[in-house]
């Protein structure tokens, strides 16, 4: 404890509450994606070994990113569920390798798939659950640490 005594009533009370709801579902979805990319990290890890070499773009652009509010909303998410995309979604010299990526993972009508996000997926889905929970719990450590939660 603080070792003082405080009081809020009225119109400061309601919107302390406000901020405080605020502050709580921001720790809850920042520590739900550190769980998350906790998991992430070695599936990213192992498909850049698998990405094709001819360029390197492949390996260059496996990432992930976060999945916002609006975007939540448009893929139909629940309030309150957290998401990140995992795959080649970054720019390598100016171009985005998303459909590149897309092309190798599925093949197309002239060239065969040479999947490597799913065969690293498939490699690190056992203790996927361990290791978001140990994210998770890093994260609410560190908030713990610097004062930011009790």
């Amino acid at each position: 404890m603080s070792g003082f005594e405080w009081q809020v009533q009225g119109d400061d009370l309601e919107a302390m509450r406000r901020e405080l709801s605020v502050l709580e579902d921001n720790i809850k979805e920042r520590a739900v994606r550190a769980g998350l990319v906790a998991v992430a990290s070695p599936v990213k890890r192992t498909a850049k070994q698998l990405a094709p070499t001819e360029s390197g773009a492949m390996a260059k652009a496996v990432g992930h990113l976060n999945i916002n509010k609006r975007q939540r909303g448009r893929l139909s998410f629940k309030p309150g569920e957290v998401g990140i995309l995992v795959g080649t979604n970054r720019r390598i010299n100016g171009v985005f390798q998303g459909r590149k990526g897309m092309w190798q993972e599925h093949g197309t009508e002239r060239m065969e798939a040479n999947p490597f996000l799913w065969p690293a997926m498939q490699q690190h889905q056992s203790g996927a659950a361990g290791r978001f929970y140990e994210g998770l719990a890093k994260y609410l450590d560190r908030q713990r640490a610097k004062g930011a939660i009790a």
